[in-house]
C-alpha cells in the first residue's frame, strides 16, 4: 500500500508538472477567473482528476488492440509500463478496501467480476479466478433473489459501530473464535459438550455486554489490535527515488532487469479464446455440481 501511494503521488506530481509534491502546479492548473465564483475550483479539480484516472486506465487491451500494439518493441518505456501496471492494481485494491469499510455488498460483488480476468491472466492465480466465478454465478444464477441479497451483504460486519468501520466477516469470526477458546479454557475441569455449546452461542453477547459496561463506567480498555510502525520515513525515501527516476516521463527502451518486457495493461496477456474455453469448462462443472435450482430459476 505504501509503494502504491508513492507511485500515485509521483504520477500526480508529473500530471500537474510540479517539481515535487510540495511544489507549485505548473500544468493543468485552473484559470484565474475560475476562483472567483462559487465552487468552480472543486469542480475543475474533480474534472482534472477524472482526466488523470482516465489517462491511466485507457490502455491497449486484448479486446480491441492489434498484435503490433501489444508486442514489446524496443522503443517502449518498460519502466513506465511497470508503473502504470502497478497503479492499476493499486486502484483496484483501494476500491476493494473502501467497499469493505463501507460494507457495500453490491460494490464487492461488482469487484468480483472485475477481479476475475485479472486473476485469470496471472499464472498461479487460477484458484482465485474460480472463486470469483463461483461467487458471480451463485449470485446471478443459482441463488434466489433473497439468498443472493443475503450472500452479497453478509460478507462484512460492523463490530464497533460508526460509518466506514466495517471489517471482513471472517476477521470478526476469528475474534469470536478467540473469545470461545478463552471461555473454554476458563472452564477448567468443568468442560462438557453442553457447556461448550452454550459458550459458543453466547460469546458474541458476552463481548458486547463487557464492552458496553466498560463504556458506561468510562473504563479505559487496552487495545488488542496489532501495532504498525509508521511508514512515513520509508515513503519519503521511495518518493525521493521516484522523483529521480521519473517513471511517468517517457524514455525509450528503459527496462528493469527482472521484468524487461512488462506491459502497461495487466490484461494485455489475457487470451480471450482461452478465457472463453475456461468459462465453458467451469460452467459445465458448476452445472453438474449445482444443487437443484429454485422453481422460479428453473
Amino acid at each position: 500500500m505504501s509503494v502504491g501511494k508513492c507511485f500515485t503521488i509521483e504520477a500526480l506530481v508529473n500530471f500537474f508538472g510540479m517539481p515535487n509534491k510540495d511544489g507549485r502546479i505548473m500544468k493543468n492548473r485552473p484559470p484565474y477567473h475560475i476562483l472567483d465564483v462559487g465552487d468552480n475550483k472543486q469542480t475543475y479539480y474533480d474534472a482534472k482528476l477524472n482526466e488523470f484516472i482516465d489517462g491511466i486506465h485507457i490502455l491497449p487491451s486484448p479486446a480491441h488492440a492489434d498484435e503490433d500494439e501489444l508486442s514489446c518493441t524496443d522503443d517502449q518505456d518498460f519502466v513506465q509500463n511497470y508503473s502504470l501496471c502497478l497503479l492499476k492494481y493499486y486502484f483496484i485494491m483501494l476500491d476493494f478496501k473502501d467497499a469493505v469499510r463501507e460494507g457495500n455488498g453490491e460494490w464487492l460483488a461488482t469487484l468480483h467480476k472485475v477481479l476475475l480476468p485479472y486473476f485469470k491472466s496471472l499464472p498461479g492465480f487460477n484458484a482465485y479466478a474460480i472463486e470469483m466465478l463461483i461467487s458471480v454465478v451463485q449470485n446471478e444464477v443459482f441463488l434466489s433473489e433473497t439468498e443472493a441479497q443475503q450472500c452479497m451483504w453478509a460478507s462484512t460486519a460492523n463490530w464497533k459501530g460508526g460509518s466506514g468501520k466495517n471489517i471482513e466477516i471472517d476477521l470478526l469470526q476469528e475474534n469470536r473464535n478467540k473469545d470461545v477458546k478463552k471461555s473454554i479454557k476458563a472452564m477448567g475441569a468443568n468442560k462438557t459438550d453442553l457447556a461448550i455449546e452454550r459458550s459458543s452461542k453466547s460469546c458474541g453477547g458476552e463481548r458486547y455486554t463487557v464492552e458496553n459496561f466498560d463504556n458506561q463506567v468510562n473504563r479505559a480498555v487496552h487495545s488488542s489490535s496489532h501495532g504498525h510502525r509508521s511508514s512515513a520515513a520509508d515513503e519519503d525515501k521511495v518518493s525521493t527515488d521516484l522523483r529521480e527516476l521519473k517513471p511517468f516521463t517517457t524514455e525509450a527502451n528503459r527496462k528493469h532487469d527482472s521484468f524487461e518486457d512488462i506491459m502497461a495493461d495487466p490484461l494485455a496477456s489475457l487470451d480471450l479464446e482461452d478465457l472463453d474455453k475456461w468459462f465453458q469448462k467451469h460452467k459445465r462443472n458448476l452445472l453438474l455440481d449445482a444443487p437443484l435450482m429454485h422453481d422460479e430459476d428453473a
